[in-house]
């Protein structure tokens, strides 16, 4: 638990097995901590908003909509490129009405110009793997600028250029599904329109012949209308770092100012 409290988002897994140990025993547990207590005094759904008076943090559910059966899993089929980004033959992952109308009345995006970074399982567009385009499509009616937007669901850590798929948003992707799965790595990017600026591809010498990358996370820290960003591994091997400024009066991001700062070449670059 982080010292204030702490969020838990919704994934395939958890809806594998029908949210119950997410809803049941999880959520309960979240939320903000009163003084002294081990956990949270609750979160109240599967989405929530942090902020401060230059930026918002929302999560939002994309995996409450995720269990259909997905072709692109199948080997026969997972080199196709139309498959993966296709909106078909896969889960659709449609952000549920509550969090949709929650997002228009409640959190109102346009109503301000303060940064809006979003975070949520999967992601709509991969370099790698499959495409999830119907979020971003469904925050297009809501959401009228440039997003930092920060996924997991495929195990890797990956950083994009400004994209927008068809319809939807335009963002700045970060995948960070390295967090506790094994890490897949040795694929090569094969969709170049969403341009990817780096990932890592480093292999885990774990003494055992098993094929893995590194597992990590990313740290956020705000300091007004700045915000500093540090993808670290799990040894806390400084990776990469990016700088962000958020105009409150234009809504205008500037960024990312993305370094590399560890010196090894499965660390790749393209910037």
């Amino acid at each position: 638990m982080g010292r204030k409290g702490s969020f838990a988002l919704s994934g395939n897994h958890e809806m594998y097995a029908r949210g119950n140990g997410y809803y049941g025993a999880i959520l309960p547990r979240m939320g903000l901590k009163e003084a002294n207590a081990e956990w949270g005094i609750g979160q109240w759904a599967s989405f929530f908003c942090l902020e401060n008076r230059f930026w918002r943090v929302i999560g939002i559910d994309t995996g409450y909509n995720s269990t259909q059966f997905d072709f692109g899993k199948m080997p026969v089929f997972q080199k196709s490129k139309w498959i993966r980004k296709s909106k078909r033959l896969k889960p659709k992952c449609q952000l549920p009405d509550p969090l949709i109308n929650w997002l228009r009345t409640t959190i109102d995006p346009g109503a301000d110009k303060r940064g809006l970074i979003l975070v949520s399982h999967h992601g709509c567009h991969s370099a790698f793997s499959d495409w999830y385009q119907i979020p971003s499509i469904q925050l297009s009616e809501i959401i009228h600028r440039p997003t930092i937007w920060f996924w997991g669901h495929e195990h890797k850590l990956a950083i994009y250029d400004k994209y927008a798929v068809p319809g939807g948003i335009e963002a700045y992707g970060r995948c960070i599904g390295h967090g506790g799965m094994p890490v897949e790595r040795g694929l090569e990017p094969d969709i170049e329109e969403c341009r990817l600026l780096a990932w890592d591809n480093r292999r885990y010498e774990n003494g055992e012949p098993i094929n893995v990358g590194y597992n990590g996370y990313a740290n956020l820290s705000f300091d007004g209308p700045s915000l500093y960003i540090e993808y670290r591994d799990l040894n806390c091997a400084l990776l990469l770092t990016e700088e962000w400024s958020v105009d409150v009066r234009s809504g205008v991001l500037e960024g990312p100012n993305l370094k590399k700062v560890l010196d090894e070449p499965e660390l790749r670059s393209r910037f």
